[in-house]
């Protein structure tokens, strides 16, 4: 029998699934569930698969062994995409989608993206930003260990004032899956399969995004706009792309998940 990694928190039933980042960011989602686990039940799977349609499908799988209702999906970064991937494939099992810190949907927003993460280093942290990404394009490259310090680096580009993470709330690092899974998404993202995607969503979808979060808004939505594909937008003051974890905008934060909730328990 397959083994499922899911970690539960919180009272029964579950009413929300958090979907980690990276891709390979496993369990960095640990915070937010545990935030989240102070006023309803929630799921934390862990994705150990190595394209998107496997994680799509292991997902799926353990919402349906671990779940005994359509739960919110709330889905930081890659995990946004991958709740949205989720809801297409499966339409009527997510009562609502929560996007976290959302990459942009298309990839004519990837320059904004990349000035806003440079303009918050200095120009030795460029330097080594410029470095490391040139690394681990690099044949016979150690992906975990280069992965560990790019994500060292971000986290200080693109969040504001963040708590100290308790440890092993960062969780570990799955460079191939990262390489393998992000490669893939990207494709989708190009070839305008990801914001395709969101056409056969049939449940609601909001959107948490920090003003601070490298990732810019207008990539998410400004494309589901074009669209036509209904969304309700919040964005955080004092808050970049990691929100459970800030200072000032934590929350607020969690004020707009236990909401979200909340319409989904009526």
């Amino acid at each position: 029998m397959e083994s499922f990694q899911v970690r539960t928190y919180g009272p029964s039933p579950c009413r929300a699934a958090v979907l980690h980042g990276g891709p390979g960011a496993i369990g960095s989602a640990a915070g937010l569930a545990r935030g989240l686990a102070e006023s309803c039940g929630v799921l934390e799977p862990l994705q150990s698969k190595y394209s998107v349609t496997e994680q799509v499908e292991e997902l799926h799988r353990q919402l349906t062994v671990y779940a005994s209702r359509s739960l919110v999906l709330i889905g930081h970064s890659w995990g946004a995409w991958l709740a949205a991937l989720y809801a297409a494939r499966h339409p009527g099992l997510a009562a609502r989608l929560v996007l976290i810190g959302c990459g942009p949907l298309e990839a004519a927003y990837l320059p904004q993206l990349e000035a806003r993460r440079l303009a918050h280093f200095t120009p030795e942290e460029a330097a080594r930003y410029r470095e490391l990404l040139a690394a681990l394009s690099s044949p016979g490259s150690a992906p975990d260990a280069l992965l560990r310090q790019l994500g060292t680096l971000c986290e200080k580009a693109d969040n504001f004032q963040p708590f100290e993470e308790p440890d092993g709330d960062s969780g570990t690092i799955d460079g191939e899956m990262y390489d393998k899974v992000f490669g893939e998404a990207a494709e989708l993202r190009r070839d305008g399969r990801l914001l395709a995607a969101f056409d056969r969503i049939s449940c609601p979808l909001e959107i948490i995004h920090g003003v601070y979060d490298t990732h810019p808004p207008e990539g998410v939505t400004e494309p589901l706009s074009r669209r036509g594909i209904p969304y309700t937008f919040h964005l955080l003051e004092q808050c970049g792309h990691t929100p459970w974890r800030e200072r000032y905008a934590g929350g607020e934060f969690f004020r707009l998940l236990n909401d979200a909730v909340k319409k989904e328990a009526r």
